[in-house]
């Protein structure tokens, strides 16, 4: 049924008014008890989004058609849930699920009227809340005041996020590729810090039940001084017991961490590889918009900003006359901050950036005093709000820290295991002045709901004042290329080949498939080669394409070809032809090799390049997925082959085990 519904929405890609009525449809039926189940009405938003954003869809009109559909399905379940309340337990699937009903039934009975809106983004509740609302007898103007809300929330949380990727990948070249980078980052921070923040928080407990467990038992055992403090810890009557194991963990985790990345930093393995790696990625996806966001971004973690949040924290504390936790955080912050430049002095790591060479960089003392401030105003804040308040400002701080060590690996002020090392230092100390504060005052503090919002504003107007003031100071761009060292065709032929990769690096250092090819040429004349032999560029875009991901019936030609990565720089030509069969296709990705192959006066750059043959896994419904081939392996560059790609091969070699093609531009 799924996989004809996906196939409805591929034939009327073309079709705006059918399109219209799925969407309608799509958005009706999820909300309709039992055939909402099997009804893919997010992945239609999504879709519809997409086609949106390619320009084939109006915005406005895909938002009427769904959230009046969206609608009108919540009304009828509503409507079920009223005509039919006494009969409706004994139809399936109820009859033979009653455990559906009763979630819906404890989830209304909770949440009350919001449950209505809250259900809308909650999958298996989604069909089943409004038909409870309706069995226990809600009133229809306010069940419909919360379902037109839910709908207008629901419609733009779908269709927003289509529409930003078919408009991004509409993008010419390379402006595509950067800006599906920088967005996917975002959203990856800010998604996983809510969800990290609210599975640590909603698993706080059983942890600290089960830590609590094995601390008495071994309590029981060891009746000295460490016996008799974990007793006291244990204490059912000593406030905040649970707190303060939970933050005993939290510093043995990070301890833990610490020591691990400074091992793998002093001995150069792996972690240092994914340094690499990540730099190169970063500096081939920078950009002068993408500059300026992430240095604006950046001055969340500026001196300025923490010194105004310590300012806002000492403040505080002093009215609360909290003397002591203000001389230990100070006193931590100092002695971190010492104690990491003594550890940057021992190390002598320089940045990646190679314009910047007046500090050492392991671990990140800027990192740290941003997890310091942060993380201490977050435990301030929590302790304050309730347990709902307390999920949103962990999760900001963490999305704060999180941005401001991206934008410094990003403009190569440290490496990604100097951000890791300096935030895992700087999570202990913070542990330590918690467990402190709470040894030392271990009763709930007062309520001070109004303080995120205090601190929401310092925070703002600090960043409004750097960016009103032009401070914003990107450090020097060192992501232009340098240029490519120069050889002689002889040299290249004879032994320079071997300086080359015989195998295509991923992020993590590990060899993939083998680079069969090198080639000599300028990027329009590869192009033109090997568009007269049939090859297409594979980064072509189209509405067609995007619904093809959801396809059940597609060409593997019409599937967008996924970028790969070489040392973290994406593939700069990537082309592609069909198989034998449509569920088949050749791909060729060719890299930069940072060299150049003297031609008369100039130089032409010399590219490095693999040959994947592809095949379409099936069934892979809802996102067709593309295998490569590995039993075809071979692939002859030799332009009187049928498989040539119109290229002059100079020589053939082989490379630890790997046959390479040597091709240069054909004489003319």
């Amino acid at each position: 049924m799924e996989h004809a519904y996906i196939h409805l929405l591929h034939q009327l890609a073309g079709h705006s008014a059918w399109m219209l009525t799925v969407v309608f449809l799509a958005a009706f039926l999820e909300a309709i008890a039992v055939i909402g189940t099997f009804i893919p009405g997010s992945t239609a938003m999504f879709l519809a989004g997409a086609l949106t954003g390619t320009g084939s869809l109006s915005l406005g009109w895909v938002f009427v058609w769904a959230i009046v559909g969206a609608i009108a399905g919540d009304g009828m379940s509503f409507w079920l849930g009223g005509r039919y309340k006494e009969r409706i337990v004994q139809m399936w699937p109820f009859s033979k699920h009653p455990e559906v009903l009763e979630t819906g039934h404890r989830f209304f009975r909770k949440h009350g009227a919001k449950s209505v809106v809250l259900a809308r983004f909650i999958g298996p509740l989604r069909a089943i809340v409004p038909v409870v609302a309706g069995m226990l007898g809600m009133p229809p103007i306010r069940f419909y005041a919360m379902n037109v809300l839910s709908a207008l929330l629901w419609a733009p949380a779908h269709i927003l996020p289509g529409v930003v990727f078919g408009a991004s990948v509409l993008l010419a070249g390379a402006v595509s590729f950067r800006l599906v980078v920088i967005l996917a980052l975002l959203v990856c921070i800010v998604w996983l810090s809510f969800r990290g923040a609210g599975f640590l928080l909603s698993h706080a407990n059983a942890w600290s039940s089960a830590v609590g467990r094995h601390l008495g038992s071994w309590a029981c055992r060891h009746p000295g001084p460490f016996g008799r403090a974990a007793r006291r810890m244990l204490d059912p009557d000593t406030p905040d017991a649970s707190h303060i194991l939970v933050t005993s963990v939290v510093v043995l985790v990070a301890g833990a961490l610490f020591f691990g990345v400074l091992g793998d930093v002093v001995s150069g393995d792996p972690l240092t590889t994914v340094d690499l790696s990540v730099y190169h990625f970063l500096q081939s996806v920078r950009t002068p918009w993408g500059d300026a966001v992430l240095a604006g971004l950046a001055t969340l973690g500026s001196g300025i900003t923490l010194m105004a949040l310590i300012v806002t924290v000492v403040v505080w504390m002093m009215l609360e006359k909290r003397w002591r936790t203000i001389g230990y955080w100070l006193a931590a912050v100092v002695f971190s901050q010492l104690l990491i430049f003594g550890l940057q002095f021992a190390m002598h790591r320089a940045p990646p950036n190679e314009l910047m060479t007046a500090h050492y960089v392991f671990p990140s003392n800027h990192v740290a005093a941003t997890v310091i401030v942060y993380g201490f105003l977050a435990f301030l804040l929590a302790r304050r709000v309730g347990k709902l308040e307390g999920v949103l400002v962990a999760a900001a701080s963490t999305i704060i820290v999180i941005v401001v060590a991206l934008s410094g690996i990003y403009f190569g002020r440290y490496w990604v295991s100097d951000a890791i090392g300096g935030a895992a230092l700087a999570y202990i100390w913070v542990a330590i002045v918690a467990l402190t504060a709470m040894w030392r005052h271990p009763n709930a503090p007062p309520a001070r709901t109004f303080m995120p919002v205090v601190v929401l504003a310092v925070v703002v107007v600090s960043v409004a004042v750097q960016l009103g003031m032009s401070t914003l100071a990107p450090p020097p761009d060192t992501s232009a290329a340098p240029p490519p060292t120069v050889l002689s065709q002889s040299e290249w032929t004879l032994s320079a080949w071997r300086r080359l990769p015989c195998y295509r690096s991923d992020m993590g250092g590990d060899h993939r498939e083998p680079l069969t090819l090198q080639w000599a040429a300028e990027p329009a004349s590869i192009r033109g080669q090997l568009r007269a032999r049939g090859w297409i560029e594979g980064t072509d875009v189209s509405a067609h394409s995007l619904l093809s991901l959801a396809s059940p019936d597609v060409a593997a030609v019409s599937l967008p070809v996924l970028p790969k990565l070489n040392n973290g720089v994406p593939s700069s030509l990537v082309f592609m032809r069909p198989g034998d069969t449509r569920a088949e296709r050749d791909v060729l990705r060719f890299w930069p090799s940072g060299f150049a192959v003297k031609n008369g006066e100039s130089a032409t750059p010399l590219w490095v390049g693999s040959f994947a043959h592809e095949r379409l896994s099936r069934p892979s419904w809802p996102l067709n997925i593309l295998r490569v081939d590995k039993a075809v392996g071979s692939f002859d560059a030799h332009p009187a082959s049928h498989d040539g790609l119109g290229a002059e091969v100079l020589a053939k070699v082989e490379c630890h085990g790997v046959p390479v093609s040597l091709l240069a531009a054909p004489m003319e």
